[in-house]
């Protein structure tokens, strides 16, 4: 039943095959007890209808765009016309609003007669409030081919073609008068996708009370994947290219006349990687292939940690400070060396595998925040927005202030805190109440100093995505790493023998690794408690909060599915809508923290690679959760690696050998017995023992390995052979995949056109 009554307003889409317009009209359809509407709208206060469409298989919204219809839910707007007898409490627009009301009216048929030009299917309804008007667009496989070809889109082949990547080509039969000599047959080159297999799944499909929909025929396979189909739908509306819509996303949203646009979920149960790929995108799959990598590494030294652990109780009371010290320096060393420099080799291979290895950065498009004077893009020579760099500089050089400023009073806030932990303990208080209250601390300024550095980035006015990402990781990166590890460095270098503030200081028992050790696992327990609990309860309390200010209150009944059982008379696309956008960044920053901690201090706290091993396991977990049920399902971006976290982890890991040697050499009692001379020597030759081991790996196993480049050759020559000359020498092909590969048993390329009576084949 209608929120609204036994009545339902609706704002109907239809999409003339061949005429390409849109007729935009308000009818009054009667309530149908009983009735699911065609495309996910039976919870929504209008239906949506199409002309001309195949509904043998039910058309996938991919997208959605979101308009604003209404100034608030309380004014009466044009779909409320028929209602106004049954729902009070509606009141008449004033002059202002009205005149915003017929603005927003025009800017949103013309965003929607562009994309139906553009040859998309266009379903527009009224949101639960009625104050916003929901855009789902979809596109058939036929406009997909078409836009694939024309932008180049790179799919992946067959794995009888080593199951490289080529640009997408469409079948060519030739001229007659050429005796179809120059026919060009590619359709067959592509590999076939099946989502059922993959595990996506459309909730409709899901539906237990939906036999109508469970008994239509399955989706049917496609050489698009998910993504594929989001990306080439993005273009279709951004670019300004031939049959394109040419949507300025960005400057709709700044204007206030578009209020989000995002694609829609459609699956929660992925098991593998390679799923993930194919549903997020290569970026999010890079990220937890990221977390599978590093909990793998973090079982060796979890396993050798407890190991030394267990030595240390036996032969020093718990404390690292023994003879066991310069071989679990080594080890610290050599792991936290190597681990970025095999990371990269794993990128390669999946990279190699997701067709990314050599990705062409594409021109990104403006952001939404961005602003500035118009003018032409001497590149592009279109019309864009600008703003020069002279007037950035400024703004940069004040944030720089403005974080040296924050830096320094983070610096004093936490000698402060060290005293007055020292004067609580000579007291007789314990050290434990303030390095909770330190750990607690470190978790609220990064999330208040998070804050400030996005505020200072949005003043900084950048124009692309990635530039304003590597400006607010660059600022976030430095301030985290002082706030985290600033106290840890103080307590294993510089608290013993020293004074703070005409104070002191003696670390716990004279033994500054067990007071070290205990710090440390006071910050890794607090920050495990207080994120998980953070990334859970917080989008929950966001989508409560929304839907009471929308007034409607959120009912849940269930741990990990309560963002999920938002109440019936919300459509699937308002309830992501109301969800949060996912920040990789943050994920990746939290990695590196973790990382940091424990790879800089194994040689004081030999147990901490356990307690990271655990807190990833958990993280991953988590984020998988998250991703699917928490937060809206963010656009597929191509990606080969992590960068520039790939880069930040290489320099934590050069850190981490530099600290652990310097804890080894200079805060241990092995080496007491030294001159400082002999300790600078033994710790210049630690760290370039490491470096050369890192040299040594990196020619004997480099970043990208050799059958990378010779696989990723072949495919090209393959790829090339096929789609550019006709597929010229197939058996070649068959005698090459059969050698090196060790397999007789690669079938033939299939062949569309065969010879019939009479008929000779023509060469490719």
């Amino acid at each position: 039943s209608s929120h609204f009554g036994s009545r339902r307003s609706i704002e109907l889409s239809f999409q003339l095959r061949g005429s390409c317009w849109l007729l935009l009209l308000i009818i009054e359809f009667p309530a149908r007890p009983g009735y699911s509407p065609l495309l996910d709208m039976s919870s929504c206060s209008g239906w949506s209808a199409m002309d001309g469409v195949d509904t043998d298989y039910v058309a996938r919204a991919d997208v959605v765009l979101v308009f604003p219809c209404k100034p608030s839910p309380m004014v009466r707007g044009a779909g409320d016309v028929h209602i106004t007898r049954e729902v009070s409490g509606l009141r008449p627009p004033t002059d202002s609003e009205r005149h915003r009301m017929e603005a927003w009216q025009i800017k949103r048929r013309c965003t929607m007669a562009a994309l139906s030009e553009a040859g998309l299917i266009v379903m527009p309804f009224y949101s639960r409030s009625g104050d916003k008007v929901f855009v789902k667009a979809a596109a058939d496989e036929q406009l997909l081919s078409q836009v694939a070809e024309t932008s180049k889109h790179k799919l992946e082949l067959k794995s009888q073609y080593l199951s490289g990547f080529a640009e997408y080509k469409s079948d060519y039969v030739g001229r007659r008068e050429l005796n179809y000599s120059d026919r060009r047959m590619c359709s067959h080159l592509y590999k076939v996708h099946s989502e059922h297999e993959d595990g996506v799944h459309t909730d409709e499909e899901k539906d237990p009370e939906n036999a109508r929909l469970r008994s239509r025929p399955l989706v049917p396979p496609s050489i698009f994947r998910t993504s594929d189909r989001i990306r080439l739908i993005d273009h279709i509306v951004r670019s300004v290219d031939h049959d394109c819509a040419g949507i300025d996303i960005g400057q709709l949203v700044r204007d206030g006349e578009l209020l989000d646009y995002f694609p829609l979920h459609e699956t929660r149960k992925l098991t593998a990687v390679d799923k993930v790929r194919n549903y997020f995108g290569e970026r999010v799959a890079m990220y937890f292939l990221f977390v599978s990598h590093l909990i793998h590494w973090l079982v060796p030294p979890a396993v050798l940690g407890v190991i030394f652990l267990m030595l240390d109780l036996l032969f020093s009371n718990g404390s690292s400070d023994n003879v066991f010290v310069l071989p679990l320096c080594a080890g610290a060393c050599a792991w936290s060396a190597t681990f970025g420099h095999f990371w990269r080799r794993t990128a390669a291979f999946h990279a190699l595998r997701w067709g990314t290895l050599h990705v062409v950065k594409a021109a990104e498009p403006v952001r939404p925040e961005f602003w500035g004077d118009i003018g032409v893009n001497p590149v592009t020579c279109r019309v864009e927005r600008h703003y020069p760099w002279r007037e950035r500089i400024w703004k940069v050089l004040f944030s720089n202030a403005v974080i040296s400023v924050c830096l320094v009073a983070l610096l004093c806030s936490i000698s402060v805190l060290l005293a007055l932990r020292h004067a609580f303990a000579l007291a007789g208080g314990g050290r434990l109440p303030f390095q909770i209250i330190n750990a607690v601390l470190v978790d609220i300024m990064n999330g208040i100093f998070r804050r400030i550095a996005k505020r200072l980035t949005d003043l900084e006015n950048h124009r692309a995505q990635s530039e304003y990402t590597y400006h607010l990781i660059a600022k976030t990166v430095v301030f985290k790493f002082v706030n985290c590890y600033a106290s840890l460095f103080y307590i294993a270098f510089f608290k013993e023998h020293s004074e703070l503030f005409k104070m002191p200081m003696r670390c716990a028992n004279h033994d500054c690794l067990s007071d070290l050790a205990s710090q440390l696992a006071v910050f890794l327990i607090v920050r495990f408690a207080m994120q998980n609990l953070v990334e859970l309860t917080l989008p929950y309390l966001l989508v409560w909060y929304r839907n009471v200010v929308d007034g409607h209150s959120l009912h849940s009944h269930s741990f990990l599915k309560a963002a999920a059982a938002v109440d019936f008379d919300l459509s699937k696309a308002e309830k992501e809508y109301e969800r949060e956008e996912h920040n990789w960044c943050e994920e990746m920053d939290e990695m590196l923290i973790l990382f940091g901690y424990s790879s800089m201090f194994l040689v004081a706290c030999p147990w901490v690679p356990l307690l990271a091993l655990i807190s990833s396991l958990v993280q991953c977990f988590l984020d998988q959760k998250k991703l699917v049920l928490l937060v809206r399902r963010p656009f597929p971006t191509l990606a080969a690696n992590n960068e520039p976290w790939d880069t930040a982890f290489d320099i934590m890991g050069g850190l981490a050998v530099v600290t652990n040697s310097a804890l080894t050499v200079f805060a241990t009692k092995t080496f007491d017995g030294w001159s400082t001379r002999q300790r600078v020597f033994l710790f210049i030759a630690l760290e370039h023992l490491a470096v050369v081991l890192r040299l040594v790996v990196a020619a004997i196993w480099p970043s990208m390995p050799p059958v990378v480049r010779e696989m990723k050759q072949r495919q090209d020559s393959i790829a090339h052979r096929h789609l550019e000359l006709g597929g010229a020498d197939e058996r070649a092909d068959i005698d090459i995949l059969a050698g090196p590969l060790g397999s007789d048993s690669v079938p033939a390329p299939f062949v569309h056109d065969s010879p019939t009576m009479g008929e000779e084949l023509e060469p490719w």
